[in-house]
């Protein structure tokens, strides 16, 4: 035999050899994939009889809820569109309302200015009314008592406050 012929035999042995330890690691990849596959076929079996009932129970109460839902909702959106109607009603009003708040206000306003002007102008005429005797009434005890006083004295009020005066002047 001849070297090339006899590397030749030990290839094909060797690579005679790979393609049984692969198809040996195929066999078990297989194996394992097929026991992993019932594993998880009896997990999602098991999945299934648990999920559905609760599932179909689910469906089942959305289908009973869902016109109940869709009622609330529009009852909701019945509810908006009313509160926006009132909200500017409420707002015609309010404006309203304010509006004749400050002509009356502008009424009392103008009541109380005439009723002080009034008030005020009745005052100056009392403090003048009375004001005027008082004044003359002054005047002419003033001059009554500077005639008794230049009859007790002999001289008039304003010589004596002098003599007073410079009496002190001379300590």
């Amino acid at each position: 035999m001849n070297n090339e012929t006899t590397l030749l035999v030990i290839f094909v042995g060797i690579t005679g050899l790979a393609l049984v330890v692969q198809a040996i690691v195929m066999l078990v990849a297989f194996l394992t994939m097929r026991k992993t596959i019932v594993s998880l076929q009896s997990d999602v079996q098991e999945l299934r009889t648990t999920a559905m009932p609760i599932l179909s129970r689910t469906r089942e109460t959305l289908e009973k809820v869902a016109p109940k839902i869709e009622s609330v909702a529009t009852d909701v959106a019945d509810l908006a569109h009313l509160l926006k109607e009132q909200s500017v009603e409420f707002q015609a009003v309010a404006a309203e309302i304010l509006e004749r708040v400050h002509r009356q206000t502008s009424r009392v306003d103008n009541m109380f200015t005439g009723m002080v002007d009034g008030v005020e102008q009745a005052s100056n005429m009392v403090v003048d009314s009375v004001a005027k005797p008082v004044r003359r009434i002054t005047a002419m005890l003033t001059g009554a008592k500077a005639f008794f006083t230049v009859l007790a004295t002999g001289r008039r009020p304003d010589q004596q406050a002098e003599i007073v005066a410079d009496q002190d002047m001379f300590v």
